[in-house]
């Protein structure tokens, strides 16, 4: 208040000062005529008003009004005017101070309302953006915080109808209690009270809560367009969010669909032959031994297939509720992977098996089971998807503090219209499903369990060419501590 009041005075002041200054210029050093004084004044009253409000240049134009009728005028000396022409001089001398005083005021006013307006724009650009970048679930609790952040404003609060909940930017000034608001969403009734602002937040003709902000700094039109963008920011979060519940059940359903088909497809085959098997061993009971023999191996195969399937389908079901167990223990890496190219024995007759290890590759503390897991699904895919007696590959190297393993096969690699997808549950591309038995869960598996140990995978592929399976696991975490 007291800055202001200076302010005031040292321009009221200083202009009087200038003026008189100008009047002891004009009489005692330069001696220039009426018309040059009374353009000098109007010169003053027009800087004046391009500079401050219309008031102060009011006060110089009659101020420049009276030293110019008693300094130059005559009778000089004296208030009076002796010649009738004078007056019209003096009276369109004010006329055009107060005129100019006027219009340079008005586009001063135009001025500001715009500058006002640029920062509005530039604020609502700026809330908008904020809007954006919060969590939907989170918006309608962040949003408050954000409105009173941005826009200076002292305490904001927002109810949803939709959750018939309100959310303040201050947790200790409710501004209006919840019943409150609620009662005004319902009667559809918006008074403001006790310098409360309440915004409807409308989207259409359908009304989507409340928005009420303390005190008068924010304008009408602006709390409305702050209400307008709120409003829309939660349509858009409801409608994100069902989308996302529509999603998931659409997922869900390809999903049930795609298990359903896996498995009537998986398991009708080895059922079928332990059907036939069992048959043949009930209603020939006179079969030589060595068909007898070779129908109990069928059964036994067939069995330990169903076993597997349904092993798969377990770990599917662990790995989607994240129940992973990883017990780490300090092993040597050749051991393991020989463990798992002697389970494969059988698959990997006929085909040579080029095993490359880097020397310097430590004992690592790794989970030997879910090693022996990955390495296993991907050897049976470079079997099941490469020509009877191509080579396979298997490399293992330290890169960027990690332990990275090397499957690489010589089929027929991975078509480009397959690749997003083929990490994905229960996905198998059209020409795999139509050659190769599978469930499309093995490469799904190895990427879970990879991710349950701080691991990852990725691979490279050229159709007709093979592919190059890579996994990888952290050292940081797998090394071993003597």
């Amino acid at each position: 208040m007291r800055t202001n009041f200076s302010i005031v005075f040292l321009r009221y002041t200083g202009s009087t000062a200038l003026a008189f200054l100008m009047v002891w210029v004009f009489r005692r050093a330069l001696h220039v005529n009426q018309t040059t004084v009374a353009l000098s004044f109007l010169v003053l009253v027009m800087a004046a008003a391009s500079r401050w409000r219309l008031v102060y240049s009011v006060y110089l134009s009659l101020l420049c009004t009276l030293l110019y009728n008693y300094y130059f005028l005559p009778p000089v000396g004296r208030l009076t005017i002796a010649d009738p022409e004078n007056w019209v001089t003096l009276t369109a001398f004010l006329g055009s101070g107060m005129l100019v005083s006027h219009l340079s005021d008005k586009a001063r006013r135009q001025a500001e309302a715009s500058e006002t307006r640029r920062l509005e724009v530039e604020q609502l650009y700026e809330f908008s953006q904020q809007l954006l970048l919060i969590d939907l679930p989170g918006l309608a609790s962040a949003a408050p915080s954000l409105v009173a952040r941005i826009f200076s404003l002292r305490a904001v609060a927002l109810y949803v109808d939709a959750q018939d909940e309100a959310y303040y930017s201050d947790p200790e000034n409710e501004l209006l209690p919840v019943a409150e608001l609620r009662s005004m969403a319902k009667n559809g009734s918006v008074d403001e009270m006790n310098a409360v602002r309440v915004v409807p937040l409308m989207l259409g003709m359908r009304r989507l809560g409340l928005l009420a902000i303390a005190g008068s700094e924010c304008a009408p039109e602006m709390a409305s367009a702050i209400g307008g963008l709120v409003a829309i920011a939660l349509e858009r979060a409801s409608v994100l969010e069902q989308s996302g519940h529509l999603k998931a059940a659409q997922e869900s359903e390809r999903l049930r669909a795609a298990l359903m088909d896996s498995i009537t497809h998986e398991l009708r085959t080895p059922l079928t032959s332990i059907r036939a098997a069992a048959t043949s061993l009930i209603s020939q009971p006179d079969l030589p031994e060595a068909v007898r023999a070779e129908m109990y191996a069928v059964v036994e195969e067939e069995t330990r297939r169903l076993d597997g399937l349904v092993g798969q389908a377990v770990r599917m079901a662990q790995l989607d509720t994240e129940n992973v167990r990883v017990k780490r223990q300090r092993q040597q890496l050749r051991p393991l992977i020989d463990a798992v190219l002697s389970d494969a024995e059988e698959q990997l007759r006929g085909r040579e098996v080029n095993l490359q290890l880097q020397p310097e590759i430590p004992a690592v503390n790794i989970d030997g089971e879910l090693f022996r897991q990955v390495l296993r699904h991907l050897v049976e895919n470079a079997v099941k998807y490469s020509p009877v007696g191509a080579p396979l590959k298997i490399s293992a190297t330290i890169e960027q503090e990690r332990l990275v393993l090397h499957v690489l096969d010589h089929g027929r690699g991975i078509r480009d219209e397959d690749r997003p997808f083929i990490f994905d549950k229960f996905y198998r591309g059209v020409r795999e499903r139509e050659r190769t038995p599978g469930t499309g869960m093995g490469l799904a598996i190895i990427r879970a369990i990879l991710h349950a140990q701080g691991g990852g995978i990725d691979f490279i592929s050229h159709e007709g060419r093979g592919a190059d399976f890579a996994f990888w696991l952290p050292l940081d975490d797998a090394r071993s501590n003597d």
